[in-house]
């Protein structure tokens, strides 16, 4: 691709606050020891990261409220451009509560309401960035549909990117990904619980896996990697193209939350300066896993991934 922009679009931005607990015991009340608060969203993440390894990232999505104007103020601090469409409702807060012993509760707010007329002008906004400064820029659409949105908004946007002339990432759940997936993007990146309730089985091993990721493109997707955490990653080039099996180092983390969504923003990295196979499978399975050393969910350091980049096992499943 020619472009070395990406273009990160979240229809459901949040606050991630992080709060540290020695254990957490239900039905009591529980003392943080200490507590942290950064943009989330999965779309946040894929933008921190691709910055982070050096891409000129852009964020466009749904603020409302104090709360979405911390999450603008962070992105910019990073040297992210924000394109906001500012809502009724207020941006949500999201909790991760990470306990001494490594376990990790996650507590997702659904979000506000978005209007119509909010829909309406994230879409036209989107289409003249698209146009404009963005023009050519890799198109990354990651996270869930707030209330408000119809299953079909994440298909809306696929159309306006393509006929834009832009490569389509896409990585969602649910209604919203079998029905992108039909819209044709060029690559999706699921985990293996999202598409085992997509396909309405279990995906039991890896050769499960790869033949998910097979239909998964015989539905419509140029090409799919499918994550399952610590165990892997599987990646299935193209309909005629290879599949391939990476296994991240065993590492001590600090946090998985992000992990997926800084896979992707590295495989979105390799997407732009043009690497395949192998290359771009170990790239974007070390920022993966970059993620887990990093104290901040999308903050990794490049150094990292090159560090974890020789301790990655590829192996070729075709």
């Amino acid at each position: 691709m020619a472009s070395s922009k990406i273009l990160c679009v979240s229809a459901n931005p949040a606050v991630d606050r992080r709060v540290y607990v020695d254990a957490l015991i239900l039905g009591e009340v529980n003392r943080a020891r200490s507590s942290l608060a950064m943009p989330g969203g999965k779309a946040a993440h894929v933008a921190m990261a691709a910055r982070a390894l050096g891409v000129d990232a852009n964020w466009i999505g749904f603020l409302g409220g104090a709360m979405g104007d911390q999450v603008e103020t962070e992105l910019r601090k990073l040297a992210i451009a924000v394109s906001p469409i500012r809502t009724e409702a207020a941006t949500r807060v999201n909790l991760e509560v990470v306990e001494d012993s490594g376990r990790i509760t996650e507590m997702l707010d659904p979000g506000g309401q978005i209007t119509g007329e909010e829909q309406t002008e994230l879409l036209r906004l989107f289409a003249q960035n698209l146009s404009g400064d963005w023009k050519g820029a890799l198109v990354a659409i990651s996270g869930s549909l707030p209330p408000g949105l119809p299953t079909n908004f994440f298909v809306q946007l696929i159309d306006v990117a393509k006929k834009a002339g832009s490569g389509v990432f896409l990585d969602t759940s649910g209604d919203a990904l079998k029905e992108g997936i039909a819209a044709k993007p060029n690559f999706v990146k699921p985990n293996r619980k999202e598409v085992e309730v997509l396909l309405g089985r279990a995906l039991p091993d890896v050769q499960a896996v790869v033949v998910a990721a097979r239909e998964i493109i015989s539905r419509g997707a140029g090409s799919a990697a499918i994550t399952f955490g610590a165990e892997g990653v599987v990646w299935l080039e193209g309909k005629d193209g290879p599949a391939w099996f990476a296994q991240p180092p065993k590492l001590k983390a600090i946090s998985t939350v992000g992990c997926g969504d800084t896979t992707l923003a590295g495989f979105a990295y390799g997407a732009l300066r043009g690497f395949i196979g192998e290359e771009a499978l170990r790239f974007a399975t070390a920022c993966g896993a970059a993620n887990c050393l990093a104290e901040l969910e999308g903050h990794i350091s490049p150094s990292d991934v090159q560090n974890l980049l020789p301790k990655v096992i590829i192996r070729s499943l075709s």
